[in-house]
This record gives structure tokens, C-alpha cells and sequence, in this order.
């Protein structure tokens, strides 16, 4: 066993209640999708409007909320897509305060992401022995926190973590987090028509930025940057809530275009 999970053993193993792992998926990967901005979260989580945004906050597997609300829905999708790597034990929900549209917000929101994901990560290795691997799914401004992440993730090479960020809004304050050492891959989704994506203001507080978020990274940074369309044609942002339970296959899709890309930008056409 590493000695760095040794030491997460140590830091973390006695001071949080055990999550269950439960079945291993066969490649040992885990999934976490991290939800985008809810203006009125505490507002919606009480109307009928509640199956179809709401998690507990914090980390959660999707499986324990009812049937028909959409993050339950999402898992059973992936799963239902690919078996192998998904399945209702190793699918989590992070929950945020979303409502709070600010870095400040999102960074912290990223440091209990990354408290609450070792102790899944020490947990899994205590049950199976296998470190496993994290596929890290961040929607709108949840992308965000997923970069967030690195200002609190310490190099772990034995932690293979694998990020995709769908319609993220790209800003100043946090865009340079593509190049950190802690993810092994990134991949940012995103489509032209996708006007929410950038009406984010980000240049009323840091004059040097511009006043609109952005769409994409660098050219060369190191992601692939991916435009996607829906049967040939630009989706907006809300409808990527209608993709996420294919998530699998956008992936297959993705992957099958980009090739051995470590960067770059592409074009897929997903067909639904």
C-alpha cells in the first residue's frame, strides 16, 4: 500500500462515519458529478421543482435519493450505458451552495469536495484494496468547483483523477487550474449556442479580466476542448441535463475523435 493513502488513512480514517463502497465497478473507477448554479436552492428544494435539482449537500451517493429525481435517473443512465464502469455504488452527488454566485463560494465548496472524496478514496482502498480510480463530472459553474479543487488537492500520482466540464464558464480567477499536475486528463464540453456559459459578469470585481466569462481555455492548454452537437446542430445549456444519463457514450464519442490527443480542440456531433 502507497504510503501517501497511509497517511489519508491516518488524517481522515477516524474522524468521519464510514460511506459504504459496495460493489466495486470493474475498472474501480467512481463517478462524482458536481451540480451547476441554483439561484433559489433553498427556494426550489421545497417545491415541485425539488426531483429535479436537489441533493443533500456534501457528498452523497445518487442511489439514495427516490427513483424519480434526476440525479438518480443520471446514474441509472450511466449505468445502464456501461456497467463496467458505473453503477448506483460508486456514483456520487456533490451538493454545494450554489446559490452563493461567487469564487470565494466555489472555492470553498472545492476544499470540502476534496476532504469528503479521501475519505471515499481511503475507504475503498480499505474494503477492496485497489486504489480507484475518480471521474470528476463538473456541469456550469460545478466545473468550477471541480478546478477549484487543486488549491487544496496535493499531488497524489497513485490517484488517477479524470475531469469533464460541461458548459463551465471559463474566468479569470481560476482558468489557469487546467494546468495543475492533479488531474490526469481534462476534457471541457461546449457548444456556440450555449449563451448562458458566458453571461456570467466576471469584470466587475477584476478589472483586468473581461467584463463576460469566456468558452474556452488557451489553445494550447492542456485539455481537449470539445464542441459538441446534438445531431448536427448547437445545444443550450440547459439541455445538457438531458445528456448526462448517456454520459458514457459521449464519452465513447469523444474519446473515438480525440484519439491520443493530450490537447487541442475538436468537434463531435453526438447522435441521439
Amino acid at each position: 500500500m502507497n504510503k501517501k493513502i497511509w497517511m489519508m488513512l491516518l488524517l481522515v480514517g477516524y474522524e468521519l462515519p464510514l460511506i459504504s463502497v459496495g460493489q466495486p465497478t470493474e475498472d474501480h473507477s467512481i463517478t462524482i458529478f458536481v451540480h451547476g448554479t441554483y439561484l433559489m436552492r433553498k427556494l426550489f428544494q421545497y417545491s415541485h421543482y425539488r426531483p429535479l435539482m436537489y441533493c443533500p449537500q456534501g457528498l452523497s451517493l445518487a442511489k439514495d435519493l427516490p427513483d424519480y429525481y434526476h440525479f438518480n435517473k443520471m446514474a441509472k443512465g450511466c449505468m445502464h450505458c456501461d456497467c463496467k464502469s458505473y453503477n448506483m455504488d460508486q456514483f456520487y452527488v456533490f451538493g454545494w451552495k450554489s446559490e452563493h454566485v461567487n469564487d470565494y463560494t466555489r472555492n470553498n465548496s472545492a476544499r470540502d469536495l476534496v476532504d469528503q472524496l479521501y475519505k471515499v478514496v481511503t475507504d475503498y482502498y480499505t474494503e477492496h484494496q485497489v486504489i480507484p480510480k475518480v471521474r470528476l463530472l463538473g456541469y456550469s459553474h460545478g466545473g468550477n468547483v471541480v478546478l477549484n479543487m487543486a488549491n487544496h488537492l496535493p499531488y497524489y500520482p497513485d490517484i488517477e483523477m479524470e475531469v469533464w466540464l460541461f458548459g463551465t464558464p471559463v474566468q479569470q480567477v481560476n482558468h489557469n487550474q487546467v494546468y495543475t499536475h492533479c488531474f490526469k486528463k481534462i476534457y471541457s464540453v461546449y457548444s456556440k449556442k450555449d449563451w448562458i456559459q458566458v453571461v456570467d459578469p466576471q469584470g466587475i470585481k477584476n478589472k483586468n479580466a473581461n467584463f463576460w466569462s469566456g468558452r474556452t481555455f488557451e489553445e494550447n492548454a492542456p485539455c481537449i476542448q470539445v464542441e459538441i452537437l446534438v445531431n448536427g446542430k448547437g445545444i443550450a445549456h440547459d439541455y445538457y441535463n438531458q445528456l448526462f444519463q448517456l454520459f458514457p457514450k459521449i464519452k465513447q464519442a469523444v474519446d473515438s475523435q480525440a484519439g491520443d490527443m493530450e490537447n487541442g480542440m475538436i468537434t463531435v456531433d453526438f447522435k441521439k
